[in-house]
């Protein structure tokens, strides 16, 4: 990852954490979200994947994610499948702070697949105002690091976006 897309994924994250933070203060919630509900979204990750995604929050404040795409360009299909398994730091919040690992697949027909696998952590706030995220649309960012890409044989840092609605 070069040092331009590492500023504007650390720049987007701190933008995010802050306007949540700030539109928050008062840390009031006139409803409690419920322990279990479900998300649609679309999502681009360097280790997740890119494409439609599905999360199921469980009752013991974790979620897992699925994202999966594919393209299919004259004779090439592009591929990406991938997973985040998140563990809520926040609870009961108008926002969510989570980390947990992450891994995926992706490729082309041609080729053999690459994986990557990490560690992200990453912060969910509403979009359209609000004060909770439940019956809301929300976006996100997440940073992995460390990140294994089994393409170059490296350990470094990658991001992810996404946006979802969560009923």
């Amino acid at each position: 990852m070069n040092a331009k897309k590492f500023r504007i994924t650390v720049s987007l994250t701190v933008l995010l954490l802050f306007l949540s933070l700030s539109s928050h203060a008062q840390d009031s919630l006139s409803a409690k979200k419920p322990l279990i509900y479900s998300t649609v979204g679309f999502q681009i990750s360097q280790v997740s994947g890119i494409g439609i995604s599905y999360g199921r929050n469980m009752e013991n404040n974790f979620r897992f994610r699925i994202t999966g795409g594919v393209l299919t360009t004259g004779s090439s299909t592009y591929f990406s499948f991938g997973t985040d398994y998140e563990f809520e730091l926040t609870k009961n919040k108008p926002y969510r702070v989570f980390i947990g690992p992450a891994l995926g697949t992706w490729g082309v027909s041609t080729e053999p697949p690459h994986f990557n696998i990490a560690l992200g952590t990453g912060i969910e706030t509403p979009l359209m105002g609000g004060n909770t995220i439940i019956e809301n649309i929300t976006s996100g960012v997440e940073i992995y690091y460390p990140t294994f890409f089994t393409l170059s044989k490296t350990i470094g840092i990658a991001g992810g976006v996404f946006i979802s609605y969560n009923f």
